[in-house]
C-alpha cells in the first residue's frame, strides 16, 4: 500500500473551546495539597498545581481499587513527599508500582516506568477531594457498559494495534463507510474499492493498523507503512458519529510516536486534488504540500503529497 492514496476522511468543523484548567463552579484550582489513607497512618503532601487530573477507566485500575473507574492527579516527584508512615507497594506489572496502606488497605498512589519522574495520586485520598477538577476520561474504550456518565468532559480511547488473527471485517466496514462520500467526487475512484480482506492481511503483515474502539467496535483507524525515510499513512478513517471529537488528531499523534520509535523523522500521506477541505485539515495538523502526481491514464495531477517533518 506504499503507493496508495491516503484519501483521509476528515471533516471541517468548528473546534469547541477547551475548558481544561478552568475551575468548576467557582472552586479554586488545586495549588498544592495533602492526603491520607482511611486509618490516617499513610499521609502525603505536594506543592504546586498537579500536572494533570483525569478519570481512568482501564481494567487494571478498576481491579486495583474495586471501583468502576479511578480518579487520578499526577504530580512531579520533586514536589511530592510521604509525610506519615511509608506505604506498602505491589508491582502489578514489570516496573509498575501500586502503593497502599498496609494497615487499612487504602490505595494511595500509582507509578509507571513510562513516567518515572511523576507519581499519580488517588483523588479520593485528598484531604480536600472537592478541590479535584478532572479534565478528561482516559481509557474510555475500557469503561464498564453499565456506567452512564454525562459530565461533558473529553474522552480518550486507548489505541490498539491489530494483529493478523483479528477479524478484518469491522475495520473494512468502517473504512468503506467513511470513504463513501468520495464516490462521484474524485476521479479516479478511491482505492478503498480495492481494499479486500486479502489486502488487509497484507497490510497487517507489511505495515500496521491501529484502531480506536467504542464498546469493542472500531470507530477510527489508521494504516501505517514503515519505509526507510518516512512513515506513510495509507488510510485514516473516523466513523460519522464520532467526528469532531479529536480522534483524527489522536491517531496522527500516534503516528508521530511510531515514527519516533521507528527512527524516521517524517510522516507522509496523499490527498486527492478535489478534496480541498482535507487539504486545509492537513495543514492544521502541521502537514505541508510537498508534491503532486497523476494516476495512470490521467494527464493532470490527481493526488497531492503532504509531509510533516517531526522535530
Amino acid at each position: 500500500m506504499t503507493s496508495a492514496a491516503a484519501e483521509l476522511n476528515l471533516t471541517a468543523s468548528r473546534r469547541t473551546r477547551q475548558t481544561a484548567g478552568i475551575p468548576a463552579c467557582g472552586r479554586q484550582a488545586l495549588d498544592g495539597g495533602s492526603g491520607r489513607c482511611l486509618c490516617g497512618a499513610v499521609r502525603y503532601a505536594f506543592q504546586g498545581a498537579p500536572n494533570w487530573q483525569s478519570h481512568c477507566h482501564c481494567e487494571s485500575c478498576r481491579r486495583a481499587t474495586a471501583s468502576p473507574f479511578t480518579s487520578f492527579l499526577g504530580v512531579s516527584l520533586t514536589s511530592f513527599r510521604w509525610t506519615g508512615a511509608l506505604p506498602a507497594k505491589y508491582e502489578s506489572s514489570p516496573g509498575t508500582q501500586r502503593y497502599f496502606c498496609a494497615v487499612c488497605g487504602t490505595p494511595m498512589a500509582y507509578q509507571s516506568p513510562e513516567r518515572s519522574a511523576e507519581i499519580d495520586l488517588y483523588a479520593a485520598t485528598l484531604d480536600d477531594p472537592a478541590a479535584y477538577q478532572p479534565t478528561q476520561h482516559v481509557h474510555w474504550n475500557e469503561r464498564l457498559p453499565w456506567l452512564q456518565i454525562a459530565d461533558g468532559l473529553p474522552v480518550r480511547r486507548t489505541p490498539r494495534r491489530m494483529s493478523e488473527t483479528d477479524d478484518p471485517a469491522p475495520v473494512l466496514a468502517l473504512v468503506r463507510e467513511a470513504f463513501a462520500y468520495m464516490d462521484g467526487v474524485i476521479d479516479p475512484p478511491s482505492s478503498v474499492h480495492q481494499l479486500t480482506a486479502e489486502a488487509m492481511a497484507r497490510q497487517l503483515r507489511e505495515g500496521e493498523v491501529w484502531t480506536l474502539a467504542e464498546a469493542g467496535d472500531p470507530v477510527a483507524c489508521i494504516f501505517l507503512v514503515p519505509e526507510a525515510k518516512r512513515l506513510y499513512i495509507g488510510k485514516l478513517a473516523v466513523a460519522e458519529g464520532y467526528r469532531g471529537q479529536g480522534l483524527c488528531r489522536q491517531l496522527i499523534r500516534l503516528a508521530e510516536q511510531r515514527a519516533a520509535e521507528l527512527g524516521v523523522d517524517r510522516l507522509e500521506l496523499q490527498g486527492r486534488v478535489e478534496l480541498v477541505a482535507n487539504h486545509a485539515a492537513f495543514a492544521a495538523m502541521g502537514f505541508k504540500r510537498t508534491g503532486e502526481r497523476a494516476h495512470p491514464g490521467f494527464d493532470r495531477p490527481t493526488s497531492l503529497t503532504f509531509t510533516k517533518i517531526l522535530r
